[in-house]
């Protein structure tokens, strides 16, 4: 079995940046989601959640206000 390295190693700059993107991107959906007010859906443990995320948190943190869905398949 080969060993497991983070993205952080990978040869390619452009595969080692993918991390801080993703990261961009999730603050982004966030900060749009407050200025539409509408949720972002995430994933946890298998379980879809809609975020509601409050018109003054900007932060890549969630708000308490989750509702867990089915994952559909």
């Amino acid at each position: 079995m080969n060993p497991t390295h983070s993205i952080d190693q990978a040869h390619s700059s452009s595969l080692r940046g993918t991390v801080a993107a993703m990261t961009r991107a999730a603050q982004q959906a966030r900060r749009i989601a407050a200025q539409t007010q509408t949720a972002v859906v995430v994933e946890r443990n298998g379980v879809l959640e809609h975020l509601q995320m409050p018109e003054n948190q900007t932060s890549d943190l969630p708000s308490l206000q989750t509702v867990p869905t089915k994952k559909d398949h």
